[in-house]
């Protein structure tokens, strides 16, 4: 399913070159602009080696991750991944009583999404109902077009209307895309966490706090009603 107009076409994700060019945009953008990931020092290749990459190989059969186009180069300027939240619950659930990985990012998302899951919703999980959605990011360039707010409409419309999600959900650490899903999509902040205040699986060790310095943006949970 795609969206045009005169300047830009929003499309599906739905070959593995493309995927491949979005997890290198996201990874780019992310290490760069992303405050949380600038002061964890994550680099463009961790992060498409460690999360961007694996995400879209693993969801891209799901058919709920798409591209934006600058039509007049044919270049992809955007990217959204997203996936059924209740199949990626079945694959990695929870399990608190697990010891910590060597990840403490991984785990810090992961604790996050079960605090949601657990503690957060008022039904249960099941399938076609929230939409994950797991990363967004313009390329730098085209940042202040609101393209990266008419990708998230785009994808949310199709979830609700072709899929029947009803909800979408998502962590955020960047304050534009607090912006645009809590002001934008009149979304509900769930949970708001400090990075610093984060213990990591209890530790008392001195890896109890990774982020202990950390005073950027908080990271959100956000629940928007597709």
């Amino acid at each position: 399913m795609a969206s045009k107009n005169d300047d830009y076409e929003i499309s599906l994700i739905d070959n593995e070159a493309d995927a491949r060019y979005c997890a290198r945009l996201l990874s780019q953008e992310f290490a760069t602009n992303n405050p949380f990931s600038v002061f964890t020092r994550a680099s463009a290749e961790d992060l498409f080696d460690t999360w961007l990459w694996p995400v879209i190989t693993r969801t891209m059969d799901e058919k709920l991750s798409f591209l934006t186009r600058d039509r007049s180069t044919n270049q992809i300027i955007a990217a959204a991944f997203a996936c059924d939240l209740f199949l990626l619950w079945q694959t990695y659930p929870y399990d608190d009583s697990a010891p910590a990985s060597h990840n403490p990012t991984g785990d810090f998302f992961h604790e996050l999404a079960a605090h949601f899951i657990h503690h957060d919703l008022n039904q249960e999980l099941t399938p076609n109902t929230f939409l994950y959605i797991t990363a967004i990011g313009t390329q730098s360039e085209y940042v202040g077009r609101s393209l990266a707010m008419k990708l998230c409409v785009h994808l949310c419309d199709y979830a609700r209307d072709q899929r029947g999600f009803r909800y979408g959900f998502v962590q955020t650490t960047h304050p534009a895309s607090r912006s645009i899903f809590v002001k934008g999509m009149h979304g509900e902040e769930k949970a708001i966490v400090d990075p610093a205040a984060w213990i990591w699986k209890k530790r008392n060790d001195s890896s109890c706090c990774p982020w202990k310095g950390y005073v950027g943006e908080p990271t959100v949970n956000i629940l928007v009603k597709l």
